[in-house]
């Protein structure tokens, strides 16, 4: 929790010095902050900014490979299958549907498939994997 604590103040510090205290613009510049990878600079783009992002957390990577709008190994792979297959305009709000399906319905160990309206389409349930 400490070190977590000092990476969040070293953050802090880099912005106000070298951001004047503004949230980076770009990706890759919030990227160069300690602590923020790829998944956090997006979900902060797509808050701060008009940028529309999709941001593959565990929920959204479980979810999306289960229904079948991605077929990935890794969350980067299933992130560009994503931006694929789903609008631009709607990249922010999908990261979010998916998120809230995943935490609500699509759970990791036990989903409730029997209350899932995608049931039909979810590779997950169409393999057996669920016995519900």
């Amino acid at each position: 929790m400490e070190s977590a604590i000092k990476v969040f103040v070293f953050s802090i510090k880099i912005l106000v010095e070298k951001y004047a205290g503004l949230i980076p613009e770009t990706r890759e510049e919030l990227m160069k902050l300690p602590g923020v990878g790829r998944k956090t600079a997006n979900v902060v783009l797509s808050i701060t900014s008009d940028f529309d992002a999709i941001a593959v957390d565990t929920h959204v990577f479980r979810v999306s490979n289960r229904i079948g709008l991605a077929d990935a190994k890794n969350v980067l792979e299933t992130e560009k299958q994503l931006m694929q297959k789903i609008p631009q305009k709607d990249w922010s709000a999908a990261h979010h549907w998916l998120i809230w399906h995943g935490r609500k319905i699509c759970k990791a160990r036990k989903p409730l498939c029997h209350d899932c309206f995608l049931n039909e389409f979810c590779n997950y349930d169409k393999k057996g994997v669920n016995n519900l």
